[in-house]
């Protein structure tokens, strides 16, 4: 019988440890994007990944646990969805920060699109905004902070009683739209009780892969849709609104915020917390 190189041993208890590591996430992952899994997970030392507790259009989210138990939130975006293509066609159309990105096939979209969303998600951080602390990605998966407890998700705004939806949370969520736009110079543009967490009575804004600077020629329409949607929520529980279009002038009458406050080459034109 051959005799096994000496590192045969450690190659095949890594192996294991990622198979083990891997057997809760559910089989519709393909081959490709599980070795990236196995990447992202040895470098956050991941011990353990639990099945879906979110289930999108574009992509799923998988609680993920390290060797000191902290928990993240791992997304995994799908790779050969067609509404999942033209979505980042629609959403990276105007948006100066990806305007030379190289995109020739489908996967390459979906990597755009990881990466639009870590970058929307950091800048929005960074002005305070109230969103899940990004902490890497790579390639169709982005790691951020898990709003929850011990890996059970936070309720959606839209899954609150009705005594727990305030006139508080909602002017807190107003607060977050203008910290968005005048700190980050984006726009969610799809904002609405179906993404936006709330743990410990606050709320957190998710799900910004869509989010666009204020450059964008579209961008103040769907400002606006956001805003909307947040007062017809709220609106329809009893809770006394603002009027949109007050509520618009007083957050872009300083000329500062609607040309963004940056010329169009500003920022990092490489996201430090990219895997290579």
């Amino acid at each position: 019988m051959p005799k096994r190189p000496p590192d045969f041993k450690k190659k095949e208890e890594k192996r294991r440890k990622d198979e083990d590591l891997f057997k809760v996430v559910d089989s519709t992952i393909d081959y490709t994007t599980f070795n990236n899994l196995m990447i992202v997970s040895r470098k956050l030392n991941l011990e353990e990944i639990f099945g879906s507790i979110s289930s999108g259009k574009e992509a799923k989210i998988y609680p993920g646990k390290d060797s000191k138990g902290k928990f993240y939130a791992i997304k995994i975006f799908y790779v050969s969805t067609a509404q999942s293509k033209r979505a980042v066609q629609k959403y990276t159309k105007g948006d100066y920060r990806f305007e030379e990105a190289k995109t020739g096939n489908t996967r390459s979209l979906i990597e755009l699109w990881t990466k639009k969303e870590f970058r929307n998600l950091r800048e929005m951080y960074d002005a305070k905004v109230r969103v899940p602390e990004p902490y890497i990605f790579y390639k169709n998966i982005l790691v951020m902070d898990f709003i929850g407890d011990n890996g059970i998700r936070a309720p959606l705004l839209r899954e609150l009683p009705e005594d727990e939806i305030t006139e508080s949370m909602y002017l807190d969520i107003l607060e977050q739209i203008t910290k968005m736009v005048r700190g980050a110079k984006l726009v969610h543009g799809d904002l609405s009780e179906y993404n936006i967490l709330v743990f410990d009575n606050l709320p957190y804004i998710i799900d910004v892969s869509q989010s666009t600077p204020l450059e964008n020629e579209n961008s103040i329409e769907m400002l606006r849709k956001d805003v909307e949607n947040i007062n017809r929520f709220f609106a329809d529980r009893g809770i006394e609104v603002q009027e949109t279009n007050s509520f618009l002038s007083n957050l872009l009458g300083d000329p500062n915020v609607h040309n963004g406050g940056r010329s169009k080459n500003s920022g990092s034109q490489q996201d430090y917390s990219e895997i290579k």
